[in-house]
């Protein structure tokens, strides 16, 4: 494997991204049918805890 330095990213440039290869996306389909999270995906039953938090006004 090589190494290959990467840049920060430019701001209103888009980067095209390679599709995953055939094992990631099948280890992403049986990730889903078990019901686990996979990374990238919205998470609902967490942005439901966090959003009862309270918040803290004029500390």
């Amino acid at each position: 494997m090589a190494w290959r330095q990467v840049s920060a990213p430019v701001p209103g440039v888009t980067v095209l991204q390679t599709p995953d290869a055939p094992l990631f996306s099948a280890l992403v389909a049986q990730w889903q049918s078990a019901g686990r999270m996979v990374p990238g995906q919205t998470d609902a039953e967490w942005a439901e805890l966090v959003g009862r938090v309270p918040r803290l006004t004029g500390v």
